[in-house]
């Protein structure tokens, strides 16, 4: 092997151990993806190229910059069709997927998530096998389909489990269960939620933000406020200890922080937190939460008796509300209708979209 071809193995295994990475700061993963590019560029090689660009614009999304991720990750997807790279066009819509769940788009990120399972094939990581199916079970119930949904958690947890990952068995176990909190099925997010927390402590595994942010958000649907405070504060600093790994992770912290102080009679804090939760909305453009941060503050304003604000609060909840896309109708028969054009090998309609 000469050494041209030695440097691209290697930086073929530096690319592959970001794009498989569970969590990651998403500052460290920028500098890494920029390094990375840098490197694949100073090769001549393409397609190394294309994977370390897609793992920047996937750093650029987490560190907030949603905007700029969709605009660049459409040459990532051009040139990955034109290729006919499948792992390649699979990690786009899933990274896509990602992006337009955050700009408030829920068909659309459904729509990607689609097609990040349907192109698996052998060529797709473990890790991939098991991610792209947790992010459609995401956006499953983010459409408001937990039928659909608990199939692929359930096929995610199976993978997890065959595969004795208990770091992604965690995140897996995380998001069915804040997936089970946001459809209002609560008896089901505890039992998760439960599952979860056991497998951690048998494992000796860390509970990082995100699963302290599901525990705060489901005891505060149990009206259990002091406790939901006390989880939120410790999410909180732990966040600030270990660095962001997405874009909406600190205002949906503050935002539930802010649901514990108001159920606790804490408004001054509460509005506090809320403030900051609103003023990252709308940095990143986070056009989801801030609907939620709208509806809290509605809340949030009419507790302390300040009408005028609530009714402000409630004017732009409904036009934050009213300027998303409309959510997908019938998830489960878009994505049966995908799966099964892709078994019977009609893979052009996915590929060209």
């Amino acid at each position: 092997m000469d050494d041209r071809a030695a440097g691209a193995e290697q930086l073929s295994a530096a690319i592959l151990a970001l794009e498989d990475r569970v969590a990651v700061d998403a500052a460290a993963g920028y500098a890494a993806a920029v390094d990375l590019e840098r490197r694949a560029a100073a090769l001549g090689d393409e397609a190394l190229l294309m994977r370390a660009r897609l793992c920047w614009i996937d750093m650029v999304r987490r560190t907030g910059d949603v905007r700029e991720a969709a605009r660049q990750i459409k040459d990532i997807h051009r040139w990955a069709r034109k290729r006919g790279d499948r792992r390649l066009q699979a990690r786009t819509h899933l990274v896509w997927a990602s992006i337009e769940r955050l700009s408030g788009h829920r068909a659309g990120s459904l729509r990607h998530a689609v097609k990040a399972v349907a192109l698996l094939d052998e060529t797709a990581t473990a890790h991939m096998q098991v991610w792209h199916r947790l992010r459609l079970a995401d956006a499953l119930g983010e459409n408001n389909d937990m039928d659909a949904a608990r199939p692929r958690y359930r096929q995610a947890e199976e993978l997890s489990l065959e595969l004795r990952d208990g770091e992604r068995l965690l995140v897996v176990l995380n998001n069915w269960a804040y997936s089970e909190y946001r459809a209002g099925n609560l008896p089901q997010a505890g039992e998760v939620a439960r599952r979860m927390q056991d497998h951690a402590a048998a494992r000796g595994l860390r509970l990082d933000s995100d699963v302290l942010d599901t525990i705060g958000a489901i005891q505060v649907a149990n009206d259990e406020y002091a406790e939901a405070e006390q989880t939120m504060q410790i999410c909180i600093a732990r966040h600030k200890s270990t660095g962001a790994n997405d874009a909406d992770e600190l205002a949906e912290y503050l935002l539930t922080l802010a649901r514990a102080q108001r159920g606790l009679g804490e408004t001054g804090r509460a509005l506090v937190s809320l403030n900051s939760a609103h003023m990252l909305c709308t940095e990143r453009g986070l056009r989801e939460v801030l609907v939620r941060v709208y509806q809290e503050k509605t809340e949030l304003h009419a507790a302390r008796g300040e009408y005028t604000e609530a009714l402000a609060a409630t004017d732009a909840f409904f036009a934050a509300r009213d300027s998303l896309p409309s959510p997908q109708r019938k998830p489960l028969q878009v994505i049966l209708d995908a799966l099964l054009r892709t078994r019977r090998g009609e893979q052009g309609s996915l590929a060209a979209e």
